[in-house]
C-alpha cells in the first residue's frame, strides 16, 4: 500500500514538473475551432500567433490604413521568430525592420501587392508576460465592378 501510495504522488510530482515546463505561449495555443475575433477589413494572409485576443481596432476615417492591437501571453523572441518566418511564408516580402530585444520591442514592414504593411511588438505595461501586437495594414483592393460586367 505504501509502494502505491509512493508512486502516486511521484507520477503526480512528474506531472507538475513536465507542465510548469511547458512555456505560456506554447500553452495559450487555441483549438482551431477557436479562431481570434478579427477586426473589421482584416487581411486574412497576416499571421497571427497562437493565443491572439483582439483587444481594439480602427477603420480609417481618410486614406487606407487599418490598424489593429492584439494582446497575447508568450516569449519576445518566440514572437520575433514566429513574424520573421511566417510573414514570408505567407507571401509578403520583407522590408525595413527594427529591433530591441533589451527593451522586448520589434517593428517589421512587410509588402504585398504594392501595400506596405507593418507589425509592432511591445510588452504590455501592467502585465509583463504578455505582449501588444500592433498590426498596420492596407486591405487588397476590390475587384472593380466594370470588370466583372
Amino acid at each position: 500500500m505504501k509502494l502505491a501510495r509512493l508512486l502516486a504522488i511521484a507520477i503526480s510530482m512528474n506531472a507538475l514538473m513536465l507542465t510548469a515546463r511547458v512555456p505560456a505561449y506554447a500553452q495559450a495555443a487555441p483549438a482551431a475551432s477557436s479562431s481570434p475575433a478579427l477586426p473589421q477589413g482584416w487581411d486574412p494572409k497576416i499571421p497571427l500567433p497562437p493565443g491572439v485576443a483582439l483587444v481594439d481596432s480602427s477603420v480609417p476615417k481618410t486614406g487606407v490604413v487599418y490598424s489593429a492591437d492584439f494582446k497575447v501571453k508568450g516569449d519576445y523572441k518566440e514572437l520575433v521568430n514566429f513574424y520573421e518566418t511566417e510573414l514570408p511564408k505567407a507571401g509578403f516580402m520583407m522590408s525595413s525592420k527594427v529591433a530591441f530585444p533589451a527593451r522586448k520591442v520589434y517593428n517589421r514592414n512587410f509588402a504585398t501587392g504594392g501595400r506596405l504593411d507593418s507589425v509592432v511588438i511591445t510588452p504590455m505595461p501592467n502585465d509583463p508576460s504578455s505582449f501588444d501586437i500592433h498590426v498596420a495594414w492596407s486591405p487588397e483592393p476590390a475587384a472593380s465592378k466594370s470588370a466583372t460586367h
